[in-house]
């Protein structure tokens, strides 16, 4: 079987178990679907890995790459990489306009629900950070970032919109 058919075979396998596996993960990690997208790239870009022998049984292959992905630093680096920074309280300046207020804390709000990568691009860039200056500095493709914004603009366009 060619390496595309047995790619095909495994995918359609995760997406038909996604809210399992997300489910398993959520035990082993707060962001877990993070760990499940982490795993499933770890598991087809992994040298080595035979898709036609973990499809044998696919599911217990995958929990136990997920736990060794979240529990062991040597493993896929997971655990070693994934940090999570405390977030700071920006001060928000007094407003005399009532309305500008509810507006900018809506805003907040608003960018608060997007996912974490999304919101910090969203801040940096309301904040006056340049994206390509960010993405030299962070090692990121800078279109990265650009979707990222572009998909995060599209979601409070239709936030505010409704």
């Amino acid at each position: 079987m060619s390496k595309s058919i047995e790619r095909k075979i495994f995918d359609d396998w995760l997406a038909k178990n996604y809210s399992e596996l997300c489910a398993y993960a959520k035990r082993l990690h707060r962001e877990n679907r993070d760990l499940v997208h982490h795993t499933y790239l770890r598991i087809v870009t992994l040298k080595g890995v035979d898709l036609s022998k973990v499809m044998i049984n696919p599911m217990p292959y995958f929990k136990r790459a997920m736990f060794r992905e979240a529990t062991q630093d040597n493993g896929g680096g997971f655990k070693k990489h994934y940090q999570i920074y405390e977030t700071y309280e920006k001060d928000i300046p007094y407003e005399n306009d009532l309305s500008k207020a509810l507006r900018t804390e809506n805003f907040q709000l608003a960018v608060d629900r997007l996912s974490w990568f999304d919101g910090t691009v969203m801040m940096l860039y309301c904040d006056g950070y340049k994206l390509s200056k960010i993405a030299k500095e962070a090692n990121i493709n800078k279109h990265v970032l650009y979707m990222s914004l572009q998909r995060s603009r599209n979601k409070l366009i239709k936030h505010f919109n409704k």
